[in-house]
């Protein structure tokens, strides 16, 4: 790709803000404010375009996340990058307007927290760092609300750190979900490909993004193919892990910056050490020992905090939460239908 189209991406938005009360419990919250989209290019463009991401607190308790302003229906927008998910979530309170045309039937995303969002599939205009907005299919968020087995989750106010508090929403851009076919994947819409291959860096003292990064800056990342549907999604490879003396377990492995675990086994089979449970309850969380094996890559984390769940019947999962992706870079290369991993060591103590 010409780095020519990035010379005419250089002109990059302001961030604005619009107070909105949202009221839950008498709880007034404002709209999270978009910070000043920054953005450079590497080497010219012929590197990339290098896109910073920005750290913060999403709840009481601490809990991190990455964000990334983008423009919505050209309105300045904070939402959470997520490469765990597919497409983009926004409460619809902070849309522009509130007729926009129906993409799809109604649906609802359901949060490793127990937290739940649900709205319309609608299609409104998107654009990143400058670039032409194009259409997507995204979800309108109208409810944001808890499981009836938690009805005390985090959701309880009718809002969350991802939608309401420090976001408008969710930026998902990971690989494509057979459980969840809702939204455009937003970074393989925009023009000339540019999403079509890009590195997420998530350790919180520089998150960034490069779209459309050269094999220079990629050279050293081992590559790992995605898993291709029989209708031609790319889905997440699968792998394995060994949790100390507990189990071993192979299943599709996400890679997650929305991932509010380090590492979150999703089984909808009971281990052999462990008594049956219903869904979304825990078997076990505690600080394992974790080997994971995607592909020919593998990863050593000591004294990792891991959590086992009881899934829906077929929806096994192995997800790598962002804590968990400090020391990891990921390349998605959806042209070549492959994930990349690179890490700065492949044997780490979590928390050190």
């Amino acid at each position: 790709m010409s780095f020519h189209f990035f010379r005419r991406m250089a002109g990059f938005f302001a961030g604005a803000s619009i107070v909105l009360s949202l009221t839950a419990c008498s709880t007034p919250i404002s709209t999270p404010i978009p910070p000043e989209t920054k953005a450079s290019l590497i080497n010219e463009g012929r590197d990339g375009l290098y896109v910073q991401l920005f750290a913060e607190r999403t709840d009481t308790h601490g809990r991190a996340s990455i964000g990334l302003p983008v423009q919505l229906d050209g309105k300045a927008v904070y939402l959470m990058l997520d490469t765990g998910t597919r497409g983009t979530r926004v409460l619809s309170k902070v849309l522009p307007r509130s007729n926009y045309p129906v993409a799809g039937t109604r649906t609802s995303l359901t949060c490793a927290t127990d937290a739940q969002v649900s709205g319309a599939t609608v299609t409104l205009p998107m654009s990143l760092v400058g670039t032409k907005p194009v259409d997507i299919a995204a979800q309108s968020v109208d409810e944001v609300s808890c499981l009836k087995i938690n009805k005390r989750c985090i959701a309880q106010d009718g809002y969350t750190g991802e939608f309401g508090w420090a976001f408008s929403g969710i930026f998902g851009v990971g690989a494509d979900d057979p459980r969840d076919a809702c939204c455009t994947q937003p970074l393989r819409a925009p023009p000339s490909n540019i999403g079509a291959r890009y590195m997420v860096r998530a350790n919180l003292d520089r998150p960034f993004l490069v779209l459309s990064p050269s094999n220079g800056i990629t050279k050293n990342f081992t590559m790992v193919p995605l898993t291709i549907g029989k209708d031609g999604s790319e889905q997440w490879p699968a792998g394995c892990v060994q949790v100390g003396s507990k189990m071993r377990f192979c299943a599709p492995v996400v890679f997650s910056t929305g991932g509010t675990d380090m590492i979150r086994i999703e089984t909808d089979k009971a281990p052999d050490w462990a008594g049956d449970v219903d869904e979304h309850t825990a078997f076990a969380q505690s600080n394992y020992d974790v080997v994971l094996g995607v592909g020919e890559w593998a990863h050593r984390f000591n004294d990792a905090q891991t959590t086992i769940v009881k899934a829906a019947p077929g929806a096994n999962r192995i997800v790598i939460g962002l804590m968990a992706l400090q020391n990891i870079d990921l390349l998605f290369d959806f042209a070549q239908g492959q994930l990349g991993l690179r890490a700065v060591r492949n044997n780490e103590r979590m928390g050190s």
